[in-house]
């Protein structure tokens, strides 16, 4: 139990600092989408919104699954020498194909010319950046990623939008910030490559050959996992119309609040996992004992910071939209933000499944789950849009997020044995979905919220809520957030 505690204690302590830069960095993201939709009109921020999706997806493309990579292995190796080559072995294709697949997105689609040209430069933020929380050092991360970048990019987009100038300034203002981001994320990877932390695993050798056979089934479901969260933007303005992916795209901008929330906890779990499985301590039935409580924690506190978000919505989805401008409040918005939440909240209870199964050596299966979400992603929006509109694409994309995480779920059951508690995980859903979810829809039956009333009352649902968790505290583990008091020693 003591071993739990620790394992658990520093997942609390580095999921206290990553969300609350996920928290400003998803503040400043939505607040991005309410300056580009109140100050430009639908179709120019739709052609925004669609050229940013597809730098997303190349810069998950141009990462290869590097960061998985090196979170896997840089524990495991305790030469200074050693953690050069690997972040070397990592950086060199990787910034080769970011260059290869900015020139290839300026020549396929118009719209992104005015931004690829910082793809390189994401993409070594990026890597530098996985390099340093691959040594379970998250501040540097948090601060980089979560604050600076997200607060450059409003800045500058505000500016834009301020001065009236053209669409194609708002994509070169929002890929100037990552040339600051990239600065910063090579300073602080080479402060930590300068004090490298010693190996978990005994310093194991890593060769090119070991990395790559690895870390190539992650960056294709790398590749496929954001195509599956971003694509769809694209596809609806392609089969549809720009207007109608920036009306799709803030129908369900929300989404990044829970996903952001919930990656606060997967990204320092990452680590932890590694740490439990390359442990010589225990037998192996210890081991899984350890897993499963540790998942089954997290997994709490993952829907107790990310429910809350999606219920808040499905209470009220119109309410919500209006903070975008009536051109924003349609029926099919409507829908698509239903559609959305219910997605979310039943992949968010499934936990950092996909985590773990990475982290036991399992990423051709992780591949071949989110290839097929991507398949049933994008094969829906191609048969549904055309018919249902941009509701299909949230059926699409709904069904795809489902399917992958119960083939995870199974997977880690079947392989590890892994049995997360089930009590801590319906007390944890049960305390948001009583003290939001419901009030504020009897609020919505009862006389209707408009987006003021509406934010209030979430404000007041969720002081109630905050008070609930802190009184069952001990039966959710988050008294562990608390830093542990001394015991006290008898003289």
């Amino acid at each position: 139990m003591t071993d739990t505690s620790e394992h658990l204690r520093a997942v609390a302590r580095g999921s206290t600092a990553t969300l609350l830069g996920a928290v400003l960095s998803t503040v400043a993201g939505f607040g991005l989408v309410l300056v580009v939709t109140r100050g430009v009109d639908p179709d120019p921020a739709g052609r925004f919104f669609a050229a940013s999706a597809l730098f997303v997806v190349a810069l998950a493309a141009a990462g290869l699954g590097t960061d998985t990579g090196l979170a896997r292995f840089v524990l495991r190796t305790d030469e200074p020498a050693a953690v050069r080559r690997l972040v070397v072995m990592a950086a060199v294709p990787v910034l080769v194909a970011a260059g290869g697949l900015a020139l290839a997105l300026a020549t396929w689609w118009p719209d992104t010319r005015w931004l690829v040209w910082a793809l390189p430069l994401a993409a070594t933020s990026d890597l530098c950046l996985a390099a340093v929380q691959a040594h379970a050092r998250f501040r540097a991360a948090v601060l980089i990623e979560r604050i600076v970048r997200p607060a450059a990019q409003i800045v500058l987009v505000t500016a834009v939008v301020v001065a009236g100038l053209p669409g194609a300034a708002l994509a070169l203002a929002w890929g100037a910030a990552y040339l600051l981001s990239a600065v910063l994320a090579v300073r602080a990877l080479h402060r930590v490559l300068r004090t490298p932390r010693p190996a978990a695993g005994g310093g194991e050798a890593v060769t090119p050959r070991a990395f790559w056979r690895f870390t190539w089934a992650r960056g294709a479901a790398r590749i496929a996992q954001v195509g599956v969260q971003r694509l769809d933007i694209v596809l609806v303005a392609w089969l549809l119309s720009p207007t109608d992916a920036a009306i799709y795209t803030v129908a369900t901008r929300f989404v990044v609040f829970g996903q952001l929330a919930n990656q606060a906890v997967s990204s320092v779990v990452q680590p932890r996992f590694t740490l439990i499985l390359a442990g010589a301590e225990g037998d192996a039935s210890a081991r899984r004992a350890l897993l499963s409580r540790v998942f089954a924690v997290t997994t709490g506190w993952s829907v107790l910071l990310a429910w809350p978000v999606y219920l808040c919505v499905a209470a009220s989805p119109l309410a919500y939209l209006g903070w975008f401008g009536p051109a924003y409040t349609t029926d099919d918005a409507r829908t698509v933000a239903l559609v959305m939440a219910g997605g979310m909240l039943v992949a968010v209870a499934s936990g950092p499944v996909d985590t773990l199964l990475l982290m036991t050596g399992r990423s051709t299966r992780s591949l071949a789950n989110t290839l097929v979400a991507l398949v049933i992603d994008v094969g829906g929006c191609l048969l549904l849009v055309p018919r249902m509109g941009i509701a299909g694409a949230a059926l699409a994309w709904a069904v795809a997020v489902v399917v992958r995480c119960t083939l995870a779920v199974v997977q880690v059951r079947g392989d590890i044995g892994l049995l997360p508690g089930r009590r801590l995980l319906l007390l944890a859903a049960a305390v948001p979905l009583g003290c939001v979810g419901l009030p504020l829809a009897a609020l919505q039956l009862l006389g209707g919220l408009s987006p003021a009333t509406w934010l209030l009352a979430a404000a007041v649902v969720a002081v109630g809520y905050a008070a609930v968790v802190w009184r069952l505290r001990a039966r959710l583990a988050v008294d562990l957030f608390l830093p542990a008091r001394p015991e006290l020693v008898p003289a």
